[in-house]
């Protein structure tokens, strides 16, 4: 089956990351993607700005492209504000698609992409829903400091499990040296630990958070299993940043 995803992200133009580097790798995946902007961005070396996306604009995307077919999955980046957050839920009330959350409140370099706050992205969880947090994202959502061990992610993914999200991904890649590269799964009571390769990522490959809850959107639309989905999105960036191609 070919996953029909929708993908509600910022623009970032260069396609580095945001909603371009969403689109790439549903496609990759043999996704469609239906891409809609929250936000449009402007992230350079030295040039930053957000201006977030209007309502009225976002519910009429969001409702075309549901008028055009089922959504088998929606991939959640960068939502500026509540207002964005609100609107974009009460458009797609009534799906029963898979839904990726990945919770990006600032942008690699540390500004700030979003003023939602930890309850926002909290009210999301439910049994269909997967967030994919990295470290320090996962101790802002549970109000406690940043994993720094594997353990300390387990507890994490633990937490949020308990919180009402169905699957959740901590993502290890920046655990200290000594800890290794390692991810943590859990969903249905069951906690995985999926160790790996660290390798070192040229600065213009970014976007790999964004990369990886959109191919694992693309996996869960076409009905694969949690785990199998979660390893395919780990292959999928692995060669994005071997190669520099999704």
């Amino acid at each position: 089956m070919r996953p029909r995803v929708l993908l509600l992200a910022g623009l970032e133009p260069t396609g580095r990351a945001g909603l371009l580097a969403d689109v790439a790798a549903v496609r990759a995946r043999g996704g469609d993607a239906v891409a809609v902007p929250t936000a449009q961005t402007a992230q350079g070396t030295h040039t930053f700005a957000v201006v977030p996306a209007a309502p009225r604009m976002l519910t009429a995307q969001v409702t075309a492209a549901r008028e055009w077919g089922v959504l088998h999955a929606v991939k959640w980046g960068v939502v500026p504000g509540p207002s964005q957050l609100a609107t974009a839920r009460a458009a797609l009330k009534g799906t029963d698609a898979w839904w990726v959350v990945d919770p990006v409140v600032r942008s690699s370099r540390g500004q700030a992409l979003s003023r939602l706050s930890p309850r926002h992205y909290l009210a999301l969880a439910g049994p269909r829903v997967v967030v994919t947090p990295n470290l320090d994202e996962a101790g802002w959502l549970l109000g406690r400091p940043a994993p720094g061990t594997v353990e300390e992610a387990q507890e994490a993914a633990e937490g949020l499990c308990r919180l009402g999200f169905g699957v959740v991904l901590v993502k290890g890649g920046h655990l200290p040296e000594g800890q290794g590269l390692a991810d943590v799964l859990a969903f249905s009571g069951r906690m995985l630990v999926m160790r790996g390769r660290r390798l070192k990522r040229p600065p213009e490959r970014r976007g790999t958070g964004c990369r990886l809850a959109s191919a694992l959107a693309a996996e869960l639309g076409r009905g694969t299993g949690p785990e199998a989905a979660v390893r395919a999105a780990r292959e999928h960036v692995t060669r994005y940043l071997r190669t520099g191609r999704d």
